[in-house]
């Protein structure tokens, strides 16, 4: 009887630990490489809805910030983004989306080019969408 309630305490608590994980939202079991690819797809879509949800009718108003994080470091593109949206949203999103790519490349040991990506120079409204220059 002992026995058996020790048991049912220990896989409770283990569910329980197993759900709840840590206050910072980490998983405790591993996600599989598609599931965290799936999952960084999915932010970066959402990042550049935020990004696309206004019209460039003025150069002026856009910005530019990079995204992504190569496994030797450095940024992988660049998005454009409106100033007159919730910046400090985006640019929290754009950072997690940075942060989650890291732990992924070094999690799953990704090589990259290394390549130093250029900035763009500017910004340019092309039919109400903005368009990077090089």
């Amino acid at each position: 009887m002992k026995t058996k309630l020790l048991i049912i305490i220990f896989i409770n608590s283990f569910i329980f630990l197993a759900f709840i994980g840590c206050k910072e939202n980490i998983v405790i079991f591993p996600a599989t490489k598609d599931a965290e690819e799936k999952e960084l797809k999915a932010l970066l879509n959402d990042i550049q809805a935020m990004a696309d949800q206004i019209s460039c009718d003025n150069p002026a108003d856009w910005r530019i910030v990079p995204i992504g994080s190569k496994s030797c470091n450095g940024a992988t593109n660049f998005i454009v983004y409106s100033a007159k949206i919730n910046t400090s949203l985006f640019l929290q999103e754009v950072e997690r989306y940075n942060q989650m790519q890291k732990a992924f490349n070094i999690k799953w040991q990704l090589i990259s080019d290394c390549t130093i990506i250029m900035a763009p120079k500017s910004i340019e409204c092309i039919n109400g969408k903005p368009k990077l220059i090089y």
